[in-house]
């Protein structure tokens, strides 16, 4: 599957929209903001359990998953080209046979969970909570869309970093070279498990940590709690650095922009696991 898939879940009180641009959405929050809401929703009016009134729109077919591991296994092999939704509930999300499954999946899936999924590649752009945005037209629809948890932020000083962190080895090479001509250190964090350490270590450095952003999203949450910490730091998600060197003009392929403005309509989601592993392709 590619592209941007629209989900519109609706009954005659509630209406979500959904905007999905990869093979995997999460969706955060806390209790009572609709997310539980939402899976029953759809998990009832795919099992015909709902009345007038009810309503899921998507050009995919809609899926929710719930049982044991070895069941959702088996369903999951069978399913293909389908939203497929579960939630925080079901211990089948964390093991490593689950996650491996997913990344093979020509899917796009929907996990609503507070808790970081590990075993998984996910964007730091792709994480959302469910926000209530009013009444929707001139309904009495109270209208649920998904807002981005972590936003790219823009900063409008100039950032003066005693010292740059990479994710890892990739990209540490030509870091490590701007930053000699720069006289800044230039150190490699070996694993984007180790940023938020690496941030709450080094609390005196104005470290500024550029990181694969589109498999970043597990390791966010503790990267920005150690940065309301080390507040002299900033962290960059880039998609990846892949991704950079693409974007910087040394190459004038004809269709490259195109693919850089909506990669989402290039990415296969059974072919690529993250759009890191594509741009690692293109650029290649």
């Amino acid at each position: 599957m590619k592209g941007n898939i629209k989900v519109v879940v609706s009954t005659k009180k509630l209406r979500y929209e959904l905007n999905l641009r990869r093979n995997i959405t999460i969706i955060q929050g806390d209790s009572a903001t609709g997310k539980t809401t939402l899976i029953q929703i759809i998990n009832d009016y795919l099992s015909s359990r709902t009345g007038p009134g009810t309503d899921v729109i998507c050009k995919k077919k809609c899926a929710v998953l719930s049982g044991d591991l070895e069941s959702v296994l088996i369903r999951l092999e069978r399913l293909s080209d389908t939203i497929v939704f579960a939630n925080e509930q079901e211990h089948f999300l964390y093991p490593k046979r689950f996650a491996a499954a997913v990344l093979k999946s020509d899917c796009y899936f929907v996990f609503i969970t507070r808790d970081d999924l590990h075993t998984l590649p996910y964007s730091v752009n792709e994480i959302y909570c469910l926000k209530n945005s009013g009444y929707y037209q001139n309904t009495r629809q109270v209208y649920n869309s998904l807002h981005q948890i972590y936003p790219e932020s823009q900063v409008h000083d100039m950032i003066a970093p005693t010292m740059i962190l990479t994710e890892d080895s990739v990209g540490y090479q030509m870091f490590h070279a701007i930053c000699a001509e720069n006289k800044i250190s230039c150190a490699s964090a070996a694993g984007k498990s180790n940023i938020a350490s690496y941030l709450l270590s080094n609390k005196n450095d104005r470290i500024f940590a550029i990181v694969d952003g589109a498999a970043f999203g597990a390791d966010i949450k503790s990267v920005t709690h150690a940065l309301t910490i080390n507040t002299r730091s900033y962290i960059w998600t880039p998609e990846s650095f892949e991704c950079l060197i693409l974007q910087s003009g040394i190459f004038h392929e004809e269709t490259l922009q195109k693919i850089l403005n909506s990669p989402s309509e290039y990415i296969e989601s059974d072919n690529f696991s993250s759009w890191e592993r594509f741009f690692t392709r293109l650029l290649e």
